[in-house]
């Protein structure tokens, strides 16, 4: 036998004398491990043992290179060595220094850490710990007690969650889509401060206002509303005492409700007779009732009447085309008449990520002759990412007997900024420019849904534009910008402005600061000052309030 022979022998017997050491080793392990011995009677139970099987070590030939894995190439570019990171350990891995050191104060690992400063009062670091540890501040955290407020809700939650609570209560038909009742009352109280001078006649004061919304919502599409202004009828901004002459209390209180509505879906309403896979998308409403059409310009009053509404059409490449009818029989505040007849039509649609709005609107004055007027307009928007723009073109025909017809052009541009460095805490701000012209003759078809006391404190001239009163031929411009502080809870709103009426020249400055002073309060500062070279319409004043919501 040959040299090699013998020793590949000598290796295999040596591989089959380990394999063999091994498994008896693992079943003896294996055995003593899993099974204990019985204890014998009277003795404890003896712990188990663990024996490990004892190898003597032999000597065995060396192992011929033919058996050996073959080798790795050397690498040839010392630099293409792989370089392996020296683990990130201490010097000393039993040292135990991090356990001495001391914990920081609680107060401390809270603001740094625990979000405390979430719970702070609202307004600008108000609350908030002084550098100097022992200088008092506010408790951050709320009161374990504390309620969130909300309006007064009967039957289901105003927010919240609940199960969901099953009535006898349904619609018309067999099978008719059941109630869900919500009954909630939410409001407002505003006492207020006004100093104000037009021309020469000074109107001082304090007043108050109150406002009562009680809404019942019978279904998610279908809802009565009511509101009541008791101390503040129609839209004079409430009752107020005048220290200007003539002195004295004005009384605006009225106990009749400002509006009232009940709206409604009629499929949602008349289940029981249609197929419920079918899509009627027919909304309606009826009562006296907030409308506006245009951005107000057009049209921004209540009317007493009803509306229906034909949403979710698709036409082309167009998208959300809404059609709707317009009935008021009454109430229409029309320059000619205050109680005219209304009939009328609105289509919006989206085409290609454009906004475009058609309104037609006949108005009948029957206490007025010759005073009938026809209106037709079209406004288009369009949003190109921050910076957005409307273009809007109004038209009245008809008013033989009175101002005849008129037009109306208006362009409105805004700009949002967005500001990370936060100069004087402003986070964003929304920056504004509009631009008009009115003919000779132009009214709002119908403009009598304004805070009287508020729109005397306004620059912008489309505002009194909006009110339906006619001022002859005017064009101007108003620019501004809107800034907020504090995630919006403080507004800054600077506004110059220049109008035109019938050829006479006039500058306005205002300001409007809002800020927000507890979970459901507000206050508001306005500020106007007009200038021209007539006198009438020179006007100059301040009206302070704060609103408390409910």
């Amino acid at each position: 036998m040959t040299p090699r022979a013998q020793s590949t022998i000598r290796q295999l017997l040596a591989s089959a004398w380990c394999s063999a050491i091994l498994c008896c080793g693992s079943v003896t392990l294996g055995d003593e491990t899993l099974f204990e011995l019985p204890p014998i009677p009277g003795e404890p139970a003896r712990p188990i043992q663990l024996s490990i099987p004892h190898v003597e070590h032999t000597s065995f030939g060396p192992i011929h290179e033919s058996l050996l894995p073959p080798l790795a190439e050397p690498i040839e570019k010392p630099q293409d060595t792989p370089r392996l990171l020296p683990l990130a350990l201490p010097e000393n891995s039993d040292s135990k220094a991090w356990k001495d050191e001391p914990l920081p104060p609680l107060d401390e690992e809270l603001w740094q850490h625990g979000g405390s400063y979430i719970y702070a009062p609202e307004g600008d670091r108000l609350g908030w710990p002084c550098e100097d540890e022992h200088a008092d501040f506010e408790m951050l955290r709320l009161p374990e007690d504390y309620v969130d407020p909300e309006p007064f809700t009967l039957f289901t939650q105003f927010e919240g969650e609940e199960p969901i609570k099953q009535y006898s209560l349904d619609w018309f038909g067999p099978g008719a889509y059941n109630w869900e009742p919500r009954f909630v009352a939410y409001g407002g109280y505003q006492v207020s401060a006004i100093a104000f001078k037009q021309g020469n006649t000074r109107s001082d004061g304090l007043g108050h206002q109150l406002l009562v919304d009680l809404d019942l919502r019978l279904t998610g599409t279908e809802r009565f509303h009511v509101q009541f202004r008791p101390i503040g009828e129609d839209n004079t901004g409430g009752s107020y005492y005048r220290f200007s002459d003539p002195a004295g209390y004005i009384d605006n209180s009225t106990g009749e409700p400002q509006r009232f509505w009940f709206e409604g879906e009629l499929h949602s309403m008349f289940s029981g007779f249609m197929d419920p896979f079918a899509v009627r998308d027919l909304h309606m409403v009826g009562g006296k009732f907030p409308f506006q059409l245009h951005n107000q310009l057009l049209m921004n009053d209540e009317i007493l009447g009803a509306v229906i509404n034909k949403n979710t059409l698709y036409l082309g490449n167009t998208s959300n085309i809404n059609i709707q009818a317009i009935y008021a029989g009454s109430d229409v505040d029309n320059v000619a008449d205050d109680n005219s007849r209304m009939y009328g039509t609105n289509i919006s649609v989206d085409y290609k990520k454009v906004f475009y709005e058609g309104s037609y609107l006949f108005v009948e004055t029957p206490d007025a002759d010759g005073r009938d007027q026809h209106f037709a307009a079209i406004s288009r928007t369009q949003f190109h990412g921050r910076l957005n723009y409307a273009t809007r073109a109004l038209f009245k025909f008809g008013d033989e007997a009175g101002t005849g017809a008129g037009e109306l052009f208006v362009l409105e541009t805004n700009y949002t900024y967005l500001m990370p460095a936060r100069p004087l805490g402003i986070e964003s701000g929304v920056a504004y420019c509009n631009v008009f012209y009115a003919t000779d003759g132009w009214n709002s078809a119908a403009g009598g849904n304004f805070n009287r006391l508020r729109a005397a404190f306004d620059v912008n001239p489309l505002v009194a534009i909006s009110t339906g009163s006619s001022l002859g031929e005017n064009y101007g411009a108003s620019l501004g910008i809107q800034l907020f502080r504090h995630h919006e809870d403080e507004s800054i709103a600077p506004e110059i402005a220049f109008q035109t009426p019938n050829g006479d020249f006039v500058y306005g400055f205002g300001l409007r600061y809002q800020r927000k002073t507890g979970k459901r309060t507000f206050f508001e500062v306005l500020g106007v000052v007009n200038l021209s070279d007539t006198e009438s319409l020179r006007r100059d004043g301040v009206f302070v309030s704060e609103t408390i919501l409910f």
